[in-house]
């Protein structure tokens, strides 16, 4: 069992094939957490990170629109449960509805605007999450 304690720190081990990029609008609720209008256009990346044994750990897909930021001065996350969908459940080898954790990470400027936000993805019974 893995502990995340720092949702926006690197993590040391190789990236899997089940990632991907790409554009979308925002929904209402990624609008929200970015203080952009509904429907403005994002772009997003997914990862599949691998844990030490190369076997499937979780998922981090991030929007942001625009160019994306290569700093940030602070970053937001909250913690919460959440039922794998059927295509998370299907990369990281798990049936669609086991328990896993949801973490939504922000990352301000140091103006406090929102340049991006993430889901972190991590089954519930690999990883503990502590938020400090």
């Amino acid at each position: 069992m893995r502990t995340l304690i720092d949702p926006d720190g690197d993590w040391p081990y190789p990236t899997g094939d089940g990632g991907g990029t790409g554009t979308c609008l925002a929904s209402q609720e990624l609008a929200g957490r970015l203080q952009l209008a509904p429907r403005t256009r994002l772009h997003w990346v997914r990862f599949e990170y691998l844990d030490p044994d190369l076997r499937p750990s979780h998922l981090v897909t991030s929007w942001w629109a625009g160019p994306r930021a290569s700093t940030w001065a602070r970053a937001v996350a909250d913690a919460g449960l959440h039922a794998l969908t059927a295509a998370e459940g299907a990369q990281l080898g798990l049936a669609p509805g086991v328990p896993a954790w949801l973490v939504q990470r922000t990352r301000y400027s140091a103006a406090g605007r929102p340049v991006e936000t993430a889901d972190l993805v991590l089954p519930a019974d690999r990883w503990r999450v502590r938020l400090g």
